[in-house]
């Protein structure tokens, strides 16, 4: 069975990925709908009311590439990965 969503991201594995890189992250749960993301500890930058949570692990994954260019994580899903 593939972790791999509907949108072709498995998100799993990126967030393991993300923490086996430690590279802090959160993403929250809005009472009224949608998800926060968190980048850093503290935040160094935040994503607002993502309307689902591939939305929110995608921005993950495209924000943790950017801010960390030269870790692990970003040589497996940034951009000239």
């Amino acid at each position: 069975m593939s972790n791999t969503s509907k949108h072709g991201i498995d998100i799993e594995a990126i967030l393991t990925d993300l923490y086996n890189s430690e590279i802090n992250a959160s993403i929250s749960w809005v009472w009224n709908g949608g998800f926060d993301a968190f980048l850093g500890e503290p935040p160094h930058i935040e994503g607002l009311a993502f309307p689902t949570i591939v939305g929110a692990v995608a921005w993950l994954r495209d924000r943790a590439s950017e801010i960390y260019p030269v870790s692990d994580f970003a040589r497996k899903y940034g951009p000239t990965r």
